[in-house]
């Protein structure tokens, strides 16, 4: 059985949009009431993740898991809209916020990207929707700019990451809210800064395990049973042993893997020894699908491409098996490494405020990934801006991938597309990376920039595999990804953190006490390139399949021949796969035509309040 998408939409408080609620309504289960009684939420979601607060003809909706109580959100709607984002900004958990005050509408999503806001015209009004599809027009025409940008590895972020590939439908920025004026008209309001890294790592310690408790705890109150990861990591293991203290019944999941030298089976069950009252479900290897299973057959209905289109059977493997066993809800520790690892990119601030310090650590560094000296002094000397960095990027995007023993320290993922990108593929994207370069950065100095970029691209594609989880009737949550976790770490200095020597120091003081000694002792990482190339072997055919009669070709975006070259050709290392993946991603989403939609209509409405 397969769960219907789970959406909303909101509507300005005004005559002109009964058109488009009529439309909408037709799609929905529930519709919420502005105070004047047109409609204002209209939607399809779950049972316990919409809650609604009514302060006289006022009204402020929470749409997702929070701890937050209607006193507190009553006590936020209550000094107006000119000010909500900055009262709402502490807020636990991951959600969407609407608030309607005096025939305004205000409405955010979540500043990592997880959960997400988008507008466009709906029969002669200005209509939000957390998805694009909800908001599209039959037979919209994608934007091929924007499915150029998918193409690349890694993904182009600076905002690029949020664009809407279906053309006639706007992103709301990740960090902006919107706002329905009583004409119909929409602006936007900046609700989100990042924080500025002022605190040491001793200081920021209690507010990063503060924050990682609440985050798991908006998710365990109340929803029964919830499902883990528990790979044997530090990110999974500490979700798990932070569930076991609230969960009414925890269900861990991993799954397991044939490649002997993958220690996570190991770290995995040390961790499942700390708990004893926990469910523990090992999904044998000879049962799931291997890696690119069907990648060539149509996809659940999801709103935008799927970037790990590789896992995607595993995945809905998965969300069924926890169905199965109770869960309704399924936590990963996606974003534990982007908040966490990777601090060797502190080492450029460092070095502008302690040279000497900074080259120690930097040898350290050099020794473990190789890095040439040259070009690590070269790195650490690059003073140029936020703007020449984008348009270097622009300029670089056919040039060899970056690989590990390559230092860099830049504002700029080394982003590029990859051989069977045609030059309009390439012109399309270098002209969007080079109008990026007009904005300012997020964060500074450069590091904080580049962590922040890298949490709104995993939330972003999170976002998507929360879809693909849902088919299953199962919601998937990333606590790493909270911006109340998200706003502890970046408040805290990293130039004390890029010590080569240590891995993910904040993460082990915040949850030391929670996560036992014994696996704060690892330092390794699960690898997973026997799965990759396995199931590329396996499944070549499946891939070959969809390189024939591409619709990325007759949109002007792809040789086809030189896929299918990649496709069949050698492969030194499974990150030569992620291009293929990538691409492939994109075409499957472009064959999803006609079918099933958020905002297809439906047989059945029914009236009444968020629940």
């Amino acid at each position: 059985m397969h769960a219907p998408p789970t959406w909303f939409a909101v509507l300005p408080d005004t005559d002109d949009a009964a058109p488009a609620a009529r439309l909408l309504a037709t799609a929905a289960d529930r519709v919420v009431p502005h105070a004047s009684g047109r409609p204002w939420i209209v939607g399809t979601w779950g049972p316990g993740e919409a809650a609604l607060v009514l302060a006289g003809p006022s009204r402020i909706a929470l749409i997702g898991r929070s701890t937050a109580t209607s006193a507190v959100l009553e006590t936020a709607l209550a000094g107006g809209l000119d000010r909500i984002g900055e009262r709402t900004r502490a807020l636990t958990g991951c959600f969407h916020l609407v608030a309607a005050v005096g025939g305004r509408v205000w409405a955010r999503g979540a500043a990592s990207g997880v959960r997400r806001l988008f507008h466009a015209d709906v029969r002669g009004v200005r209509v939000l929707a957390d998805r694009i599809d909800a908001l599209a027009a039959p037979g919209a025409p994608v934007d091929p700019g924007v499915l150029a940008l998918r193409l690349a590895v890694p993904p182009a972020a600076e905002g690029l990451e949020q664009a809407a590939p279906l053309k006639g439908v706007d992103p709301v920025p990740t960090d902006h809210a919107a706002v329905l004026e009583p004409d119909g008209a929409l602006r936007l309001s900046r609700w989100w800064r990042a924080p500025r890294p002022v605190l040491t790592p001793e200081e920021g310690v209690p507010a990063v395990a503060e924050a990682l408790e609440e985050a798991v705890r908006a998710r365990t109150r109340a929803a029964g049973t919830v499902g883990c990861d528990l790979s044997g990591g530090w990110d999974s293991s500490t979700l798990s042993l932070l569930s076991a203290r609230h969960a009414e019944r925890l269900v861990t999941y991993r799954w397991d893997t044939s490649d002997p030298g993958n220690d996570d089976p190991v770290w995995a069950a040390k961790a499942r020894a700390f708990l004893p009252d926990a469910v523990h479900r090992v999904a044998p290897a000879d049962g799931l699908p291997l890696w690119f299973a069907r990648v060539d057959a149509p996809s659940p209905s999801l709103d935008e491409p799927l970037p790990c289109i590789r896992i995607r059977e595993r995945t809905l493997h998965a969300a069924r098996d926890l169905a199965s066993l109770g869960a309704r809800l399924h936590m990963n520790g996606q974003g534990g490494d982007e908040l966490f690892a990777g601090n060797a990119l502190f080492l450029h601030a460092l070095a502008a405020r302690a040279p000497l310090t900074a080259l120690k650590r930097a040898w350290g560094y050099k020794a473990l990934a190789r890095w040439p000296m040259a070009a690590t002094a070269r790195a650490l000397a690059d003073r140029r801006g936020y703007g020449r960095s984008l348009r270097r990027a622009a300029n670089a995007l056919g040039a060899p991938p970056v690989t590990q023993r390559t230092p860099h320290f830049d504002w700029v993922s080394p982003t590029r597309l990859p051989p069977w990108a045609t030059p309009d593929a390439r012109g399309a994207v270098a002209e969007l990376l080079r109008a990026a370069a007009d904005a300012a950065p997020s964060a500074r100095p450069r590091a904080q920039h580049a962590k922040l970029q890298a949490v709104r691209t995993s939330g972003c594609a999170m976002r998507v595999v929360d879809q693909l989880y849902r088919h299953a009737g199962v919601e998937l949550a990333t606590p790493y990804l909270d911006d109340a976790v998200v706003n502890a770490v970046l408040s805290v200095d990293g130039r004390r953190l890029c010590d080569p020597y240590r891995y993910k120091p904040l993460l082990a003081e915040a949850m030391r006490g929670v996560l036992p000694d014994e696996l704060l002792t690892r330092r390794t990482k699960g690898e997973f390139s026997g799965e990759a190339f396995t199931g590329l072997k396996h499944h070549r055919s499946a891939l070959l399949a969809l390189t024939e009669g591409m619709h990325l070709e007759r949109l002007g975006l792809v040789d086809a021949d030189s896929l299918r070259a990649a496709v069949t050709g050698p492969h030194t290392g499974a990150g030569g796969l992620a291009a293929i993946e990538a691409t492939l991603g994109v075409e499957n989403w472009l064959r999803q035509s006609g079918r099933p939609r958020a905002g297809a209509r439906r047989p059945e409405t029914r009236i009444g309040e968020a629940t």
